[in-house]
This record gives C-alpha cells, sequence and structure tokens, in this order.
C-alpha cells in the first residue's frame, strides 16, 4: 500500500503542473508515493502532456469543468494510500515536505491533518497558511478592514490567527486548500469534500467538519512550500471575490444555522454588494486610468503647443481656430493612445513598448498630415514639437507612475536586470529558453553554486552563491532564476524569504522547458517557455501569402529599376512568389522541429541574416521559432529588403 496519495487538480496550468509534479519526484524518494491528476477539461493540451511526459502518473480526465471540490473527490475515490495529500498545481515543495509530514502524522495519531508553512513567488509568508473559523467577530473585523491594522491581535485578527508565531508549530483551525495533509481514515469518518463549493470555502467546511470529529489540525512550519497564482482567476479580481463570498455564504448557511436570523449572512452579502462596487471601479481605474490620463495630456500638448506657436511666430495667441484644431488635435491623441495599445504599451506596462508606440504614431501622424487638404495643414513644426514633448511626457509619466501609482503598472516597466543561478550547461539551457520566450531584458548575469576557475570567467559572471545578495545590490537585480538542478527547494525558499519585495524570482528544474515564477501573491503566475503562441497563425498566414503576392507584382513592376541597384533579384522569383508556389521568408529548411511550427510554403529566403553554413541545428531552429513567434509583415519586408539591396551574404532556400 503506498504512504501517501497526492492528488492535483489541474486546469489549464500545464506548466505549473509540470514543475509541481518534477518537485513531488525530487521529494518522494524515501516514502512510497502514488500521483493522481485529475484535469478539469483544460484546453492547454495538459493531458496529452501529462500521458508522455509523466506515464506513471494516474490520470483522469474530466469532459467538464466539475469544479475543485468534485474533482478531488474523484480521486480520493480511487487513492490507495494511507494518508492523502491535496495538493494545487501552482505550487513547489521541498525536498523533504513529504517526509516531514509523513513522519509528523505517524507520530501523533491525535491529528487528524497538516497544513505546512506557504510562500509566495516574491518569497512573502502567506497568511493563509494558518487561519481560524469565519465566525461573526472574525469576519467582521476580516471585511472592515480591522485585522490589518492590529495584525497581532487575539481580538481583531482571529481569521489570520496573527497572534500565532509563523515559525511555531501550533494547532489552527483551518487548513489552506493549496496543501492539505489529511489521514485516510478521518475522510471514511467525515466525508468527502462538500460539492456545492465549487472552487473556494471547501477547505474551511472540511477543516470545521474534521474538527468536530475531535481531532487536531496542525500548522506545521517546520517545511515550506512556494505557492503561485496559477489559476486563472486572481484574488485582485471581480471574479475571485463573487465565488469567494458565495461560498462563504454556503458555510454559514450550513454551519452557523439553516434557518431564522442569521448575521452572519448578512454581514457576507452586505460585504459582497459593496467589495464588488469597490472592486469593479478599481478594476475600470485600472484598466483605462492610463489611456484616459495620455489621451488628456496629448491633446493639451497639441493645445498648448498651437497657442505657443500663434504666439511666437504669428504675434497672435488666437491665430488659429481652435474648433478646427481641436477637431484635428482629438483625432492624433487618439491616434497615440492606439499605437501605444497596439504595441502593449498598456498591457504589459513596459517602458520600451510605449516608446514603440509613441515613435509610431508621431511618424503615422506627419504621414496623415501631409496628405490633408492644404487648409487643414496648419503647421508642420506644431506637429513635430509636439511630437517631441510627447514622447518625454510619455517616458516621464511611465517611469513616475512605476514609483507613485503602482496598481497601474508593474515591475516589468522597465526592461529586467536578471542573474541566472546555476551551473555553466544550465545556464545556457535557461538563456536558451528566455531567447525563445521572447524575454527583453537591459543585463543578464550569471551566478555560480561554487567559486569558478579563472579561465571560465567571462563577461556575465557576477559571483557566487553565497554573495547574491552583495550582488543583487550591486548589480540592481529585479529578477533571480534558480536552476533547481545545481541549488536544493529548501535553499530556494530561503532564500527566496531574506529577499525584500524588490526582487521576484523564477525557478526552472533539470528537466522542464519552462521557467515559473510569481510577483505576489494576488498576480497570476509567469511563466518562460520553449512552447510558445505563434503570431503566424492561420489568418496571419493567409494575409502573407495574399501580401507576398502584393509586393510581388511591385517588384515585378519595377523590376528594372531595381536591378540598376541589386542583382540578387531573380526574375523567376518573383513568377514564382506570384504563382503562389513560395512566399519570400520562410523557414531554414531541413531542421529538425519544423513540423512541429505552423506550415509555411518553402520561402525565397530566411529571416535572418548567416554567413556560413556552420550553425548548428538548434540555432538555426532557434531562428525558425522566433520567426514564427514574432512574425509582423513588416518584418518581412525588413528581411527581404535586406536580402536584396545588402552587400553581406545571405544563405538563400
Amino acid at each position: 500500500m503506498p504512504d501517501i496519495s497526492i492528488i492535483i487538480v489541474n486546469y489549464n496550468v500545464r506548466y505549473f503542473l509540470e514543475q509541481c509534479l518534477l518537485s513531488i519526484q525530487k521529494g518522494g524518494n524515501n516514502l512510497n508515493v502514488e500521483i493522481i491528476v485529475v484535469d478539469n477539461n483544460s484546453v492547454d493540451d495538459s493531458v496529452e502532456y501529462i500521458k508522455q511526459k509523466f506515464p506513471n502518473v494516474n490520470l483522469i480526465a474530466n469532459k467538464t469543468n466539475v469544479g475543485f471540490a468534485k474533482a478531488n473527490n474523484q480521486a480520493i475515490k480511487v487513492a490507495k494510500a494511507k494518508y492523502v495529500l491535496l495538493l494545487n498545481p501552482d505550487t513547489l515543495i521541498e525536498e523533504d515536505t513529504l517526509e516531514i509530514s509523513f513522519k509528523y502524522m505517524e507520530q501523533h495519531l491525535d491529528v487528524g491533518a497538516l497544513g505546512v508553512k506557504l510562500i509566495d513567488g516574491e518569497g512573502k509568508f502567506l497568511p493563509e497558511s494558518k487561519r481560524g473559523f469565519p465566525t461573526l467577530a472574525a469576519s467582521f473585523f476580516r471585511l472592515t478592514g480591522l485585522s490589518k491594522i492590529f495584525p497581532r491581535s487575539k481580538v481583531f485578527n482571529k481569521y489570520n490567527l496573527g497572534f500565532i508565531d509563523e515559525d511555531s508549530t501550533s494547532e489552527v483551525d483551518v487548513l489552506c486548500g493549496a496543501f492539505m495533509f489529511v489521514r485516510r481514515s478521518i475522510l471514511n469518518e467525515v466525508g468527502l469534500l462538500d460539492e456545492d463549493f465549487f472552487m473556494y470555502g471547501e477547505d474551511i467546511d472540511f477543516s470545521y467538519r474534521i474538527k468536530q470529529a475531535g481531532y487536531k489540525i496542525i500548522y506545521l512550519p517546520e517545511t515550506k512550500i512556494i505557492h503561485f497564482k496559477g489559476e486563472s482567476t486572481k484574488k485582485s479580481s471581480l471574479k475571485y471575490h463573487n465565488i469567494f463570498y458565495k461560498a462563504m455564504a454556503i458555510f454559514a448557511k450550513k454551519h452557523y444555522g439553516k434557518s431564522g436570523f442569521n448575521p452572519l449572512l448578512i454581514l457576507i452579502n452586505i460585504s459582497v454588494f459593496f467589495l464588488i462596487i469597490f472592486n469593479y471601479l478599481k478594476h475600470i481605474l485600472k484598466k483605462y486610468f492610463s489611456p484616459i490620463l495620455d489621451f488628456v495630456l496629448f491633446f493639451l500638448i497639441f493645445f498648448l503647443v498651437q497657442k505657443f506657436w500663434a504666439n511666437y511666430h504669428f504675434h497672435d495667441p488666437n491665430y488659429y481656430d481652435l474648433k478646427k484644431t481641436s477637431v484635428l488635435f482629438t483625432a492624433f491623441s487618439l491616434v497615440y493612445v492606439i499605437s501605444i495599445y497596439s504595441y502593449g504599451g498598456y498591457r504589459k506596462n513596459r517602458l520600451i513598448n510605449s516608446i514603440k508606440g509613441v515613435l509610431s504614431a508621431s511618424f503615422t501622424i506627419l504621414v496623415i498630415y501631409s496628405l490633408l487638404p492644404e487648409n487643414m495643414r496648419y503647421s508642420r513644426a506644431i506637429i513635430l514639437i509636439s511630437s517631441i514633448f510627447n514622447f518625454v511626457l510619455v517616458v516621464l509619466i511611465r517611469i513616475a507612475s512605476y514609483s507613485i501609482f503602482p496598481f497601474v503598472t508593474n515591475k516589468d516597466l522597465l526592461s529586467k536586470k536578471i542573474a541566472i543561478v546555476g551551473d555553466e550547461k544550465e545556464v545556457e539551457r535557461v538563456k536558451r529558453i528566455m531567447k525563445i520566450s521572447g524575454i527583453s531584458y537591459s543585463f543578464l548575469g550569471v551566478v555560480s553554486i561554487n567559486s569558478m576557475d579563472s579561465d571560465e570567467l567571462n563577461k556575465d559572471y557576477l559571483g557566487t552563491l553565497d554573495n547574491i545578495k552583495e550582488l543583487v545590490q550591486l548589480n540592481n537585480l529585479n529578477e533571480v532564476i534558480f536552476c533547481l538542478k545545481n541549488i536544493k527547494m529548501a535553499q530556494v525558499i530561503n532564500l527566496m524569504s531574506e529577499f525584500g519585495d524588490k526582487v521576484s524570482f523564477k525557478v526552472v528544474p533539470e528537466e522542464s522547458h519552462s521557467i515559473i515564477g510569481s510577483s505576489d501573491r494576488n498576480s497570476q503566475g509567469e511563466f518562460y517557455t520553449l512552447d510558445v503562441n505563434y503570431k503566424l497563425n492561420s489568418t496571419n498566414i493567409k494575409l502573407k501569402y495574399f501580401l507576398d503576392k502584393i509586393v510581388a507584382a511591385f517588384l515585378f513592376v519595377f523590376y528594372p529599376f531595381i536591378k540598376i541597384f541589386s542583382k540578387k533579384l531573380k526574375l523567376n522569383d518573383v513568377f514564382t512568389v506570384l504563382s503562389g508556389n513560395k512566399t519570400w521568408v520562410s523557414y531554414i529548411d531541413n531542421i529538425e522541429g519544423n513540423d512541429k511550427l505552423p506550415y509555411l510554403k518553402k520561402g525565397v529566403f530566411i529571416p535572418a541574416f548567416l554567413e556560413n553554413k556552420d550553425n548548428s541545428d538548434n540555432y538555426l531552429h532557434d531562428i525558425n521559432v522566433l520567426y514564427a513567434r514574432n512574425y509582423s509583415f513588416w518584418r518581412d519586408l525588413e528581411f527581404l529588403y535586406k536580402h536584396i539591396f545588402t552587400a553581406r551574404k545571405y544563405l538563400k532556400v
């Protein structure tokens, strides 16, 4: 009979699940462990991936999303072990977590279940590691915020048990659903999870029944796990609050009175109403604050520059018709906002994306301006001066908002400064994952586990793991990636706990093709992976072929003129593209892995510059992947121009 049955419910978090399973494999060597994964109809190929990479895992593939409680019950019914561990897929356990939990339960027969210390992706302690029941008083103090004002109070913070030290083994009321280590005999006695709770609240209900049956629930901080936020519902979202407080209402009805006056239920319903309004307004502000502010400021700059130019050049501040110019400036301001949005400036909050958007908008507006009727072309100077001010404004606003309005921005505003902790081979593997994932950074350094020999030193080498704190401060690093082949998870967690919140962390196991992490407890988990979403999808491929023919027709018409400046363009190539037999730019041919990329016709040219053919297949495959991932028509034109008009030699396919 197995010692532990580990049950994991998965829903669209394949990359987190992979690393969770790898951490279990690394930490369960001294125990007989069975792993059961229940997939709730994920659409990210989780099922096929588990079958291929983890054939020893017992997989239950549901055709619909049956909810967290029901999915766990499906696995509990077939679990064979003495103990059952309900584990979230977005967690990583230490090497000794299973053994420590197992031994504690074996030595304390009066304990029905236990939980461990949870930390988030920044190394911060998660207060849900130890909780009390949501009584009327505890719920009131939590909902009114008094628990945050008095975090150590026995009166005001009973829900998160703030008066219990986070490093002390203690008896608590409620387990966290991310890690519930339970005796199988207890499950047989108190029953399975209540399936009325779809996503949240089942852990509170289950803990309540364990306590009612006379068993202890223990918080055991001797071992720790990382709990990322991998699921689709973020704690800051409207959906989260709606589902969470509905779960609290179900709990209140079930355990604090099924009929008559129920003050806790009334409190919860009132709280739900106000919290939904508050979070809706917060959501609207967060989503639209930046574009609205930008639009107003862009318009204001156009208006002020117009006033300045009228006064400076014409000595008349009212020289221009305000009604007519206002319409034009409104349109131009919209162009700026739309351009920044299209480059991901509002979605990713990265400075470089916003800069690209502003530069593109400035160029677009100059083109539009040149095409306007003469009576609407008031002054090119106004456009140029405004463009300069708009550029400076965007840079200053983004940097200022990063410091003053953190709810509007995130830590990806500026390019990342990253350090990779691991040996040379693992570091190179991580760099490849980052490259294919398209991760931008302004600095990338290497931290070795042990001191390196002098001949191994290179410009990327920063120092050793022993000096990681000093290296982070000295180089102003804001992200550290740990290679788990070279460092134990327990050491990673300890290091994460010691750093401030200015540094985010990611980890990558030895056999994984993805790097996962999370910036804080409320944000969705992040990952870099070799498995990417390609911009070269079926729609863009059709558009690519259509634009190919337009370009080919243009080149055919101007072929005699082009031949004066370049001998590289062949008329036969123009005809093969016009006939649809080839595309202008395509993958490097005969490279392993091309069959997994979106299908393309053979190309006249490749999307890269190669001095010779002595490049590794991995490097050439990376070029193909990057092309499929970052495809755009303008990049095709750039490649085509360079192939035809530059003097350097290109590899032709």
